[in-house]
């Protein structure tokens, strides 16, 4: 029994350095940017013809029909609109009456075989294009007039990746999004670029030529994290994505906490599911072990707390000693210390997101990781009535009711953390 409890204590202490490790590691990022690293641009000596790719489902109709708005106002003649949907008949029906869009070079196309997830839309809507380079973008997005112009100065470069930013700061959570994007587009793109990294493509903002899209394999249907899935067989076949900071798409943030909560439980749950494939990243020396971190980040970052439940969930059996606890638990504490002063985040309910955000982690991970059935849910944009999913409920009463059987066993401490647990899960409700 000594040796396990040896073992754990171990494993508790190490989770801690290791979640510590990525969150200083983003902070090191951000603070070696180096300025004056301007791309080179080439003067627009062709405008070749553009796809502009966007697959739909369950939109909001009002942001489609301002998607739409904002494309075909864009100072380019060579351009095509293609908007795949999953919805049912009436519902694209009445997206094409209600928009009384006349231009011929707009197409809105619905699937009669709706396979694949929004991967199976994407390889849809490639087929149907005549563009000589695709430019993928989420139904939110919005761009300036002169999107595809500043583009063709950066075609020799392709695939791109480009800045996406947040432009709703109403209430406390679209605030405190928008800030942990742009710390993002900073530590995890600009910087990774600056120093040579894969960059792995935000499918919100991508520009790739149809050749080089071929080459790499067209979008892995079924996954759910389909451009993170894209950019590590980018990776592999040697095509590494660039990534152009002065290029901005504009999307939305979620508005409600628990909409956050799905979206960040889907880039996790699709971490996970990237877990063993990831693996072949190592094949690229430093710069794949990198990207691998990447690509798995967001079970790096939410190990420890998973670490530390499980630990004080079997302490009447581990008997871990306190000091084991305290070192495991002010490791990360000073980190994430660190790393939250690098935020100009004022608003007082700051912690309420990160707790969301590291319970989506634990939970979207560990579900990727076994490749557990996945629900996809479009993250509300105007109007949400998202309730608290039933697995935090539970599982705020599982440690509730751990913590008193294991005060009734005199473990105090340990009872004390799975208490603190239960009450965070209670805390971040609507």
């Amino acid at each position: 029994m000594f040796f396990i409890t040896k073992l754990f204590s171990i494993i508790l202490i190490l989770s801690s350095i290791i979640s510590s490790s990525w969150l200083l590691l983003q902070v090191y990022y951000l603070k070696s940017i180096k300025n004056g690293l301007e791309i080179e641009k080439k003067e627009e000596d062709k405008e070749p013809f553009f796809s502009i790719i966007v697959a739909i489902k369950n939109e909001d109709q009002k942001i489609v029909k301002e998607l739409i708005s904002n494309l075909i106002a864009l100072d380019y003649d060579k351009y095509e609109v293609i908007i795949v949907s999953d919805d049912p008949k009436e519902y694209v029906s009445n997206i094409i009456s209600s928009t009384g869009v006349s231009w011929n070079n707009i197409k809105i196309v619905r699937r009669e075989r709706p396979i694949g997830r929004k991967a199976g839309a994407l390889n849809y809507a490639t087929k149907l294009a005549n563009g000589e380079y695709f430019i993928f973008l989420d139904s939110e997005a919005r761009v300036n007039k002169d999107f595809l112009r500043k583009i063709c100065k950066y075609l020799d470069k392709e695939p791109l990746a480009l800045h996406v930013e947040i432009r709703n700061h109403e209430n406390f959570i679209e605030k405190i999004y928008s800030e942990t994007t742009n710390f993002a587009m900073k530590s995890l793109f600009l910087s990774r670029f600056q120093k040579g990294l894969y960059i792995f493509p935000n499918g919100s903002a991508i520009v790739i030529s149809r050749d080089t899209l071929s080459k790499i394999g067209f979008w892995k249907e079924g996954i759910v994290t389909e451009d993170l899935e894209l950019g590590i067989r980018a990776a592999l076949k040697g095509k590494q994505f660039t990534y152009v900071h002065d290029i901005l798409v504009s999307l939305l943030s979620p508005r409600a906490l628990f909409d956050l909560y799905y979206q960040i439980e889907r880039w996790a749950y699709g971490s996970g599911e990237l877990f063993i494939y990831g693996l072949k990243l190592f094949s690229k020396g430093f710069k794949g072990v990198e990207g691998y971190i990447y690509v798995i980040q967001w079970g790096i970052y939410s190990v420890f707390i998973f670490v530390l439940a499980i630990v004080a969930s079997l302490q009447m059996l581990l008997h871990l000693s306190m000091s084991t606890y305290i070192i495991s638990i002010l490791i990360f504490s000073i980190s994430l210390l660190i790393y939250s002063s690098s935020f100009k985040i004022s608003e007082d309910e700051a912690y309420l997101v990160s707790i969301a955000t590291i319970w989506a982690a634990i939970i979207g991970f560990t579900k990727g990781l076994f490749k557990l059935n996945f629900s996809w849910k479009v993250t509300p944009k105007i109007r949400s009535n998202t309730s608290k999913p039933l697995v935090l409920r539970v599982l705020q009463y599982i440690f509730f009711i751990i913590a008193l059987t294991n005060l009734i066993y005199n473990n105090i401490f340990s009872s004390l953390i799975l208490l603190l647990l239960s009450i965070s899960i209670f805390i971040i409700d609507t």
